[in-house]
């Protein structure tokens, strides 16, 4: 008998093995390792920053008191801000109350009290708006509201613009009107009084 019983055990601990190597496992896999999460929201404070192109021009620099920014949206949000668009080409400076760079989209809009300018061997290019919109990948400034422009005693006022920042000229749009004093007119008027 007792050697039915030897038998009968063995026979059992046989069978208990083949079907443990048969039935799955419920054990529990350790976790996959993943990278940390790095988005963040941050704010800094009296900051300056320069984004460059793929060929490493320089194409904005901005800075001011203060920076906010928000992951999710990838947007930064500034107060203040004062920026240099393309300082070795275009060299268009310019200040506003608040802005907002666009990161997916690479864009920066200045809002409230904007004032670009843009040194000219005639005068100083001044524009003043309550909203710009410079756009990286299509190398322009544009408004779709109301802007003022003035050098050298001329103004115009438009209901919008467009700057192409390639060959830095200025388109006007909608209900355009002003004062015009050509240059010729400037250097005959100079010209004049030298002699005068």
């Amino acid at each position: 008998m007792s050697w039915r019983i030897i038998i009968a055990g063995c026979l059992a601990l046989i069978a208990a093995i083949l079907l443990r190597t048969w039935m799955p496992v419920d054990s529990v896999s350790p976790p996959d390792m993943a990278a940390p999460d790095t988005r963040f929201n941050y704010s800094l404070t009296d900051f300056a920053a320069s984004f460059r192109d793929e060929n490493d021009r320089l194409e904005l620099e901005i800075s001011g008191p203060r920076l906010e920014h928000e992951a999710d949206a990838r947007v930064g949000r500034l107060s203040d801000p004062r920026f240099h668009i393309e300082p070795d080409g275009a060299n268009w400076r310019g200040r506003a109350r608040t802005g907002l760079i666009l990161r997916e989209n690479e864009e920066l809009i200045l809002e409230h009290e904007v004032e670009l300018v843009h040194a000219h061997p005639e005068g100083d290019i001044q524009v003043l708006a309550d909203s710009l919109h410079h756009h990286r990948t299509e190398r322009t400034i544009t408004s779709d509201g109301p802007v003022e422009i003035h050098q050298a005693g001329s103004w115009l006022r438009a209901g919008g613009l467009i700057i192409r920042l390639d060959d830095n000229t200025i388109e006007l749009t909608n209900h355009v009107q002003g004062t015009l004093k050509p240059a010729v007119r400037r250097r005959i008027d100079s010209n004049a009084a030298d002699r005068g």
